[in-house]
């Protein structure tokens, strides 16, 4: 059965070329609520702005039992002088309209779209920061909420995290498939990522995921190269350092073919790296990527299995912690997902998608938990993302 996304870190954001003009009245009827115009206030590259004003918090909302008709209606209505304060780009006024109208809904039916226009209202003030916190709010309401992945993308792309963008925006296309602006803005990560990491002057420290590594070049000394006579011990060095620069090509080639989100290829480059050099320094990070290239592909239970053998080689290898607790949370498993997300945001404590997914995990496992002292069943998700 086919899974609906939860998705954080980890974990979604889109960007028009133009605003749209608002048009007609809100239909009554309609299951979702129109959403902000969208527009491109932003350039590609911008510094971000210190807050002077704060922004109210709001914690990741916990759906009520009842909503209020007059509140909910009110809170429309907010929603709506938002927008119009969107196209007038008074986006300080805009923030307010949405605050108020959480306030008065703040897990509604139409609450994922208030945070998701919010998070619009800071990404046109350039605080993004602020922007990806909005963008996982809204998703923790609506997984599949296409818009809320896509300007989750765009703030994580302005702030220079293009993988984090890649992986939003991926998740946004599987949503809304034909968006535009979403297949440039991945396409504009994926050059980015690249291009930072071909330009590199340093070599990665291993365990780098996505990452260009040249040292295996460096590492048999000149004396050994030169010496006509090598020892065993030398020639059998010299072979493994081979292997591993052999191996890192594999992994270089799935890391492109993820970045054109063609899973199966990236799966078979990654396999065959460890084919390779299946103990050697960096192979807990192929395990891992193969993990990722799993999860997209939805075979959670060998992701699951493959993230066990990267931290079996790396204990502290945060990743590979987060992509064990994304295979637990997509198979179920909410107590190992705490458990797995926990650890690794000891070893990468700054990852908002696993600070998302664990929240989300301890919410499941709550309602796991009254679900069965209710003697109920907790309904199953659905789809996937590689996940943090």
């Amino acid at each position: 059965m086919k899974r609906t996304l939860m998705m954080n870190k980890i974990l979604g954001r889109e960007m028009r070329t133009e605003m749209k003009a608002m048009s007609g009245m809100k239909k009554k009827n309609e299951n979702e609520a129109k959403d902000v115009p969208v527009f491109s206030q932003c350039s590609d590259i911008v510094k971000v702005e210190t807050d002077k004003k704060p922004i109210p918090e709001n914690e990741v909302p916990v759906l009520s039992p009842a909503h209020n008709a007059i509140d909910l209606e009110e809170a429309e209505r907010l929603k709506s002088q938002g927008n119009l304060h969107m196209q007038k780009k008074s986006y300080q006024d805009a923030i307010d309209a949405y605050t108020t109208a959480l306030k008065l809904s703040p897990s509604g039916p139409q609450s994922h779209v208030y945070f998701s226009n919010r998070a619009a209202a800071l990404l046109s003030m350039k605080k993004f920061k602020d922007a990806i916190l909005d963008s996982e709010r809204s998703l923790a309401l609506k997984p599949d909420y296409g818009k809320a992945h896509a300007r989750l993308g765009l703030a994580h792309f302005l702030l220079g995290d293009y993988r984090q963008a890649m992986e939003a925006y991926t998740v946004s296309l599987k949503y809304d498939p034909d968006n535009k602006s979403s297949k440039n803005y991945l396409e504009k990560a994926a050059k980015r990522l690249a291009k930072q990491e071909a330009s590199s002057d340093f070599v990665a420290a291993p365990g780098s995921s996505y990452s260009v590594v040249s040292e295996w070049d460096k590492s048999v000394s000149a004396k050994s190269r030169s010496t006509a006579a090598k020892s065993p011990e030398q020639k059998d060095t010299e072979n493994k350092l081979v292997n591993r620069k052999e191996a890192e090509k594999f992994k270089l080639k799935g890391n492109s073919y993820m970045a054109s989100r063609e899973y199966k290829a990236a799966l078979e480059a990654y396999s065959k790296a460890l084919e390779i050099s299946p103990d050697g320094p960096n192979s807990h990070v192929y395990f891992s990527n193969r993990a990722a290239a799993l999860c997209y592909l939805e075979r959670y239970k060998e992701a699951e299995a493959d993230s066990g053998k990267s931290l079996a080689l790396e204990p502290t290898y945060g990743k590979a912690h987060a992509r064990l607790g994304l295979s637990r949370f997509f198979l179920g498993d909410y107590r190992g997902a705490v458990e797995a997300y926990t650890n690794a945001l000891e070893y990468d404590p700054s990852s908002s998608a696993s600070k998302s997914y664990l929240a989300k995990a301890k919410a499941r496992l709550k309602r796991e938990e009254e679900s069965t002292e209710a003697g109920t069943e907790v309904s199953p998700l659905e789809g996937s993302t590689c996940g943090p």
